[in-house]
């Protein structure tokens, strides 16, 4: 019953839904109470000595950068919360004529404005705490644009600022699921950022600590705004809230075993062998732990009360800012890894490569990179999970498809573990081995193996024909324009092709080389554009462009005289790519790095051949069977009488023969 108040049956003033004000109550309690703690923990901070190097620090700085540290991600947590609360909400297609929708999307766009401006500020504060500066230093544009441009951390929240920028553009300006989706996955992205170029990226083995906190990243910010989300989503009847509610519950526990996972690492390098109670720093540690935990005990306690209302998730929204809070704390606390001596290697790498290789060391057991061995582990087990659920459907995966995938992943896993990559990063010539592999090879392997299919198959519904929402948001991001734009065949030919020399002839493979992180991105990086590449070539999995089998064979060829030039560029220049990172870690065991690059030269055109062949293989036998199947299916309609082309055209033929004999008579 409607009055004219203009309020309905089971709603608040103007419409507010049951629950939304003790949600908001406990997101504005938790985080005044995250400022508060900021602040007095800055005091703190701000009255201590300097840290060497660090003689001018000023209290200042300390204060402004972690109260807007702290005020970015709690907006962030909200403004993401809401994004991906909207795409929850809206099924598939445009998000119009929805008043819960709409009212996600005003607060998705106040907290996205609170969040730009403080990463904003971070911009500034940030790079004046960590080299102890006044911010009237920082406040001059070439002063400003300089520290962007030269240190991580500063790049890291101008990026997140984007970020947020990004993400009130979209709640503004789109309607589209799609766009949402990809605003929320930009911003899980770079607060990851963030997290990976702070404390973690210092002294002896950060690149440990470096991947940890970027997987941590990956783990946990989707599961606190996920919270949020679920949260804040309008519930609707009642089973689907219990619906919602038990989606999230059912991450909760694995994602939260992940992230303790992840933390305890990064904890175990920050520590540097010191206990957590006896040195500041263990307060971050312990502050990370004990909100884990909550959210851990919180889903115990939803499971066996079996309560599975959207209020159920309270404590896990005090949990989510209590993790903020502690993030904000363990960006500014130095931690003991800061006062342990280390050498220029470990400086760039996180340890040192004392001894020159030999096929020993090489082949066998190495340093393990420990981002790509977790990714492939966790692709492999999707997979298979994959498979799994789609045979409970009925549906008999090819085999090949599996072999294709494991293949792949399979070469990633052996890179992970083998001296080979940690080779690659102080030698030339072995990364360039490493990058050859994962640009061509294994995205190659990949693109066969047809994950974007297999999660179209493995979610529908048991015993039924239709898609399951998965499937629709995978094909709503398929035929979303802008993305189609980006990755039409011109646009990912450039891009394949004008990476490798943008990357490695320009200033910036010497600067990726220098952090930990950068090397990982780069490869990543490698993985994708080989991996859009051949997909348009190869690939099984529905494509936005659609291209016939000699357009795709002409794309193939046209790469090849370019990865030539490439090889034959390497070889031949006279300037060391990235020489002043090599000279920097100064190998005793390399005297020429020219040589060095030379054989770099080598192994890059030799190893460029055998994908290639790979390729035009595939893609012969694709070409090949898509003529068969058309050439049966024409049979087929002749022989039923479906297509009469064939008799309408000799029809034809007679009735011309007629006319000319008709003509020819007296």
């Amino acid at each position: 019953m409607t009055g004219n108040t203009g309020r309905t049956r089971g709603t608040g003033p103007a419409g507010r839904r049951p629950g939304s004000a003790p949600v908001a109550a406990v997101l504005a309690g938790a985080g005044a109470l995250a400022l508060v703690f900021t602040a007095w923990l800055a005091t703190d901070l701000a009255g201590r000595e300097p840290l060497p190097g660090r003689p001018l620090s000023e209290p200042l700085p300390t204060y402004v950068s972690m109260l807007a540290d702290v005020t970015a991600r709690l907006s962030a947590l909200v403004a993401l919360g809401c994004v991906l609360a909207i795409v929850v909400v809206a099924e598939r297609g445009l998000l119009t004529g929805s008043e819960p929708v709409a009212r996600l999307r005003r607060w998705a766009g106040r907290a996205g404005q609170a969040w730009f401006w403080a990463a904003l500020l971070g911009t500034v504060a940030n790079p004046a705490y960590v080299n102890g500066l006044g911010l009237g230093v920082l406040l001059a544009p070439a002063q400003w644009w300089q520290f962007q441009t030269s240190t991580p951390s500063s790049l890291a929240w101008l990026l997140f600022a984007l970020a947020a920028l990004g993400v009130v553009l979209v709640t503004y300006r789109s309607v589209h699921r799609a766009a949402y989706a990809l605003a929320y996955g930009a911003g899980v992205l770079m607060w990851t950022f963030v997290m990976v170029t702070g404390n973690v990226s210092v002294g002896h083995d950060h690149d440990w600590a470096t991947d940890a906190a970027g997987l941590l990243g990956l783990v946990v910010v989707p599961l606190l705004t996920g919270a949020v989300a679920v949260a804040l989503t309008p519930p609707g009847r009642g089973a689907a809230a219990e619906s919602r509610v038990r989606g999230y519950h059912r991450l909760v526990l694995p994602l939260v075993g992940c992230g303790l996972a992840a933390q305890a690492v990064v904890a175990w390098q920050q520590l540097a062998g010191a206990a957590p109670s006896q040195v500041l720093y263990g307060l971050a540690v312990n502050g990370a732990v004990g909100a884990l935990v909550l959210l851990a005990a919180a889903a115990v306690v939803r499971q066996l009360r079996g309560w599975w209302r959207p209020a159920s998730l309270l404590p896990d929204l005090v949990a989510a800012v209590a993790f903020v809070a502690v993030q904000t704390a363990e960006a500014h606390i130095p931690s003991p890894r800061f006062f342990q001596p280390q050498s220029t290697q470990i400086n760039y790498l996180g340890y040192e490569v004392p001894d020159p290789p030999v096929v020993a060391t090489l082949v066998g057991l190495g340093r393990p990179n420990l981002l790509w061995l977790v990714i492939a582990v966790a692709a492999v087990g999707a997979y298979v999970v994959g498979v799994l659920a789609a045979r409970r459907r009925g549906v008999s995966w090819p085999v090949g498809r599996l072999l294709c995938w494991l293949g792949g992943w399979g070469v990633v896993g052996y890179l992970a573990v083998a001296g080979l990559w940690e080779y690659s990063t102080v030698l030339y010539s072995w990364h360039m081995v490493v990058h050859m592999t994962v640009n061509m090879l294994i995205p190659v392997l990949l693109v066969l193996g047809g994950p974007l299919t297999l999660l179209e198959v493995a979610s529908r519904p048991v015993g039924t024909e239709g898609s399951g929402r998965g499937d629709g948001l995978v094909h709503e991001l398929t035929d979303y324009r802008p993305l189609q734009r980006l990755l039409s065949p011109p646009v990912l030919w450039v891009n394949y092709v004008g990476s490798l020399f943008l990357v490695y002839f320009t200033p910036l493979f010497g600067w990726l080389m220098r952090y930990h992180w950068a090397h990982q991105l780069m490869l990543v990086y490698f993985l994708l554009t080989g991996y859009v590449f051949f997909g348009l070539i190869v690939g099984v999995d529905r494509q936005s462009w659609n291209l016939p089998h000699i357009v795709r064979l002409a794309l193939v060829i046209s790469i090849m005289p370019f990865h030539a030039i490439f090889a034959v560029s390497i070889m031949s220049s006279q300037t060391v790519i990235g020489q002043d990172f090599y000279r920097a870690i100064a190998l005793p065991w390399v005297t020429d790095l020219l040589a060095e690059q030379n054989i770099a030269g080598q192994a890059t055109w030799l190893l460029g051949e055998v994908p290639l062949l790979i390729v035009m293989v595939a893609l012969s036998a694709q070409w090949f069977l898509q003529d068969r199947r058309e050439a049966a299916d024409v049979d087929r309609d002749l022989d039923s009488g479906v297509n009469d082309s064939m008799e309408a055209y000799n029809d034809m033929l007679a009735e011309l023969a007629a006319r000319d004999e008709n003509r020819g008579r007296p």
